[in-house]
């Protein structure tokens, strides 16, 4: 892209100040002593040559920073965004809880083992009349019993049941692995185009400023020829209206770029108040290949990836759910201790303790048709999201093919506002050096940089749309984070 040079620009008008002067006050007087190139043909060549140059400095030497405010790059954009945007930190911890249940899929194929141990304390009072009339009454008989008791049941078969969920939990991961990605796309594209966007922003202030000083220049020099005789006060007022505009325009643009400034840092969560600035160049590296794109989009997209692991969860559910109607084979063991103590009765003391061990068969033969109900379910379901992929599939060719175009023709767009800021870069020193010899009015010379500063906003916007186009033909493609 074109930049500029504030410090340069300050130089070369003060001395085409001083040229103006000159020009003013002696505009037929040659230099005998001149021989060749500005030299040749007295002030007035001489003028529009210096002008030539001044033009050249301005529109195509590289800027320098002059706010002092840090610049920053784009690593720094997307490092931020992945660690501080608040949708990408909660889709992190979803996935990292996805991770941790996928960290214990052994245990399904583990026993298990419970253990219980109880107290039952009683303090009653008996009243009794006995065959031969004799009576007791006591209060206050105490008993205690104390059971402890350990049990391990362990699953042998269940149907495969157990393999089914240890690949679901597996599959569960990765899909929140790709919901991640999907997240970290969005986010990225949001901040990326604010990120663009006051680089384009950008671009088009500093050519507006370029604008500043040429209008400032203009409005010297009507002034100067309103004194010497040869100019008119319209040419005056007019210069000083489109000197003014061109400082309100340049006042709009930095609203602008204040407002993107403030929405990046809300993206990269930061204090709106933060100042930075952005580079002055808008690469763009990739180039439009469509049938490539179609097969990156098939491997890599994320809408499509994440409708095809969708798919696998359900076929695996639906193996759990068959799994209901097989029969179950385990082996279980338990060891139990028990304790009775009585105040009164035969038994003052009741202990026993030991263990058993044997296999366990069950087969649910009918609930209730429950498990058919399921497994009839989860077939909808599963149909269900087999339509889901294709719809998928054909959004994404869709999407992919748009931004193929509008990539393809963004950038044959580009190309022309480069050649049309260049020519309307030669028309203006042209009418530039026409108005300065009198061969033209200050309209003309407006009108012709007008187009100039109209070519280079075109030319921003064109960048600024190049660069969107490419990125959201990546992130089809699934490249984008790739």
């Amino acid at each position: 892209m074109i930049q500029k040079n504030v410090r340069l620009q300050i130089a070369f008008s003060k001395m085409l100040n001083k040229e103006q002067n000159v020009q003013v006050s002696d505009t037929t007087e040659a230099d005998p002593s001149t021989s060749s190139g500005c030299n040749t043909a007295g002030k007035q060549k001489k003028i529009g040559c210096y002008f030539s140059v001044f033009l050249f400095g301005i529109l195509f030497l590289t800027a320098i920073p002059s706010s002092g405010q840090r610049i920053m790059t784009l690593e720094e954009v997307v490092a931020n965004a992945l660690q501080k945007n608040y949708d990408i930190i909660l889709s992190r911890n979803d996935s990292a809880i996805a991770a941790i249940d996928y960290s214990y899929r052994g245990a399904a194929f583990l026993p298990r083992l419970n253990g219980n141990v109880g107290t039952l304390w009683n303090n009653n009072s008996q009243k009794q009349t006995l065959s031969d009339g004799t009576k007791r009454n006591r209060s206050g008989l105490r008993s205690n019993n104390v059971t402890s008791q350990l049990a391990l049941s362990w699953t042998l078969f269940d149907g495969l049941k157990m393999f089914a969920t240890k690949k679901k939990l597996n599959r569960a991961e990765e899909l929140s692995n790709l919901q991640y990605r999907l997240t970290v796309e969005n986010t990225l594209l949001t901040a990326l185009t604010a990120y663009f966007q006051m680089i384009s922003i950008e671009q088009y202030i500093k050519s507006l400023q370029s604008s500043l000083i040429l209008g400032g220049d203009q409005k010297k020099l009507a002034e100067q020829k309103l004194r010497a005789g040869v100019g008119s006060n319209v040419d005056v007022l007019q210069t000083q209206i489109d000197y003014n505009n061109i400082q309100v325009q340049i006042m709009q643009q930095q609203n602008l770029l204040n407002e993107q400034r403030i929405s990046l840092n809300n993206i990269l969560k930061r204090s709106p108040d933060i100042e930075f600035t952005v580079p002055d160049t808008i690469v763009v590296s990739t180039k439009p290949e469509y049938e490539k794109a179609l097969e990156n989009t098939e491997k890599n997209n994320s809408t499509i990836l994440i409708s095809k692991k969708n798919i696998e969860i359900d076929e695996l559910g639906l193996k759990e759910y068959k799994a209901n109607r097989m029969p179950k084979i385990g082996v279980t063991g338990n060891y139990s201790f028990q304790r009775t103590t009585a105040d009164i009765g035969f038994q003052r003391l009741n202990q026993s303790y030991g263990y058993n061990a044997g296999f366990i068969f069950t087969w649910t033969l009918l609930n209730n048709l429950t498990t058919n109900t399921a497994i009839k379910n989860q077939k909808v379901q599963l149909n269900s999201d087999n339509y889901r992929l294709e719809a998928a599939k054909l959004q994404s060719k869709t999407n992919v093919y748009k931004a193929y175009l509008n990539f393809k023709n963004n950038l044959n767009v580009f190309e022309l506002e480069k050649k049309s800021v260049e020519l309307a870069n030669q028309n203006l020193i042209i009418a530039a050096q026409r108005f300065k010899l009198g061969l033209s009015n200050y309209i003309e010379y407006r009108t012709v940089e007008q187009s100039y500063e109209d070519a280079e906003f075109r030319l921003s916007q064109a960048a600024f749309n190049t660069k969107i186009s490419e990125l959201k033909y990546l992130k089809e493609q699934g490249l984008l984070v790739y």
